[in-house]
């Protein structure tokens, strides 16, 4: 793909062996047999190219256009409809536009739109705007190394909690491995109190136990959404972890999990994030519970060691089901399983697999409910997916949606 930040995932994940004697007992039995009742084209490539030329501030990259969106959508509902968030993750010079300064010198962003469930794109031109450094630079040191910083997963803060209609999320950001033509990659947080027109660092939550090298292999972590525990205490985040094993090859031993999980109160995340000092709280990764080991860069524990996909976690609440669902993205298909606690899945199955289309495309998925909160499901729901067909790059890409029923 011309942005980069994706492309290794079916190389990584396809490779993945886990480690079996860490992982609790699979006992769960799916009550939910994902059918695709539809399958429907909602932003063609001639509609992507014409809002990249409208959007606001302008594009500056001249090679990969509107790459939109090269993340995961995340979708919030409005008194008028519905707001869309992704990245762009074409190149955003810095530049000055209606008296302001845009732009941050590297690839990606958070790209807002507005529309429907039948057309995200929508109408009016998209907002897209880059993450701001945090007012303190300690709180995120690693700004400036970063050389993709972009985001789709949101939150939108209920009332009566800290920070009451802002915005939260999960971006992902790069470091290029220079030797390797590669890039290591963290889940780190952001902030917007202007729905979406603007967006503040918050600093990193979770890195993989795998220490930073120049000469490490690439390794994409995805760009999850945050998961309210059953108890609603706790925001969760899923991620594939590499555990050190003291090369800088991750398949020698293959020691990639293929299901990890970190947690913080969702009062600490809110305090932290719209408090007088704006910053990220402190995520733990589960190993044999929960007092081990911390978000950058501890150890993680394999939930699903047997489950054989592994890549981008979007896990959702089913409130139909009574149950998580986890929507597994491997660049080229799209696996499936159930959990009852977030902790013991079931093993995965593949729900679609696109190397079976003729121009085998790439995709970045995202369920979405048709509720009143698009990031609750029911019985039917949908998933919105990017579409790059191999070899045309962002100029063939489309947005499509699946419609699913649970039979």
């Amino acid at each position: 793909m011309p942005t980069r930040h994706n492309s290794l995932v079916p190389t990584l994940i396809l490779c993945i062996v886990a480690l079996s004697s860490l992982a609790p007992a699979q006992t769960v039995t799916p009550i939910c047999n994902p059918k695709i009742q539809a399958n429907k084209e909602l932003v063609t490539p001639a509609q992507r190219k014409a809002a990249g030329e409208i959007a606001q501030p302008p594009l500056t990259d001249t090679t990969d256009g509107f790459a939109w969106p090269d993340t995961q959508l995340g979708v919030i509902k409005t008194d008028s409809g519905y707001m869309f968030f992704g990245s762009d993750g074409g190149y955003h010079a810095r530049q000055m536009w209606e008296g302001q300064y845009y732009g941050n010198n590297k690839y990606g962003s958070i790209t807002r739109t507005v529309g429907t469930l039948d057309n995200p794109l929508g109408t009016e031109p998209p907002i897209d705007v880059t993450i701001k450094p945090n007012p303190d630079p300690s709180v995120n040191p690693f700004y400036s190394a970063y050389d993709y910083m972009g985001g789709g997963p949101v939150y939108q803060v209920p009332p009566g909690m800290p920070g009451a209609g802002n915005l939260l999320m999960v971006y992902h950001a790069e470091i290029p491995t220079i030797q390797t033509q590669s890039f290591d990659s963290v889940f780190a947080l952001a902030s917007s109190n202007d729905q979406g027109m603007s967006w503040t660092d918050l600093g990193e939550i979770i890195r993989i136990n795998q220490a930073y090298r120049t000469d490490m292999d690439g390794f994409d972590i995805g760009d999850a959404n945050l998961v309210i525990s059953p108890d609603n205490k706790y925001f969760y985040i899923y991620f594939s972890d590499w555990l050190a094993n003291g090369t800088t090859h991750w398949g020698t031993p293959p020691t990639i999990t293929v299901l990890s999980v970190a947690r913080a109160t969702i009062s600490s995340v809110l305090n932290d994030a719209f408090g007088e000092h704006p910053r990220a709280a402190a995520f733990e990764k589960y190993y044999k519970g929960w007092n081990l080991d911390q978000g950058l860069g501890g150890y993680s524990q394999d939930l699903n060691p047997n489950g054989g996909y592994g890549g981008n976690m979007q896990v959702v609440y089913n409130t139909y089901l009574k149950r998580y669902q986890e929507f597994i993205n491997q660049g080229v298909l799209i696996a499936y399983a159930e959990s009852l606690d977030g902790f013991h899945w079931s093993i995965p199955t593949v729900l679609y697999d696109f190397r079976k289309d003729p121009d085998m495309p790439s995709v970045y998925d995202v369920p979405v409910g048709m509720g009143d909160n698009p990031n609750v499901l029911d019985k039917e729901f949908y998933i919105f997916y990017t579409r790059l067909p191999n070899g045309q790059g962002w100029n063939g890409a489309s947005v499509d949606r699946f419609t699913m029923s649970c039979q």
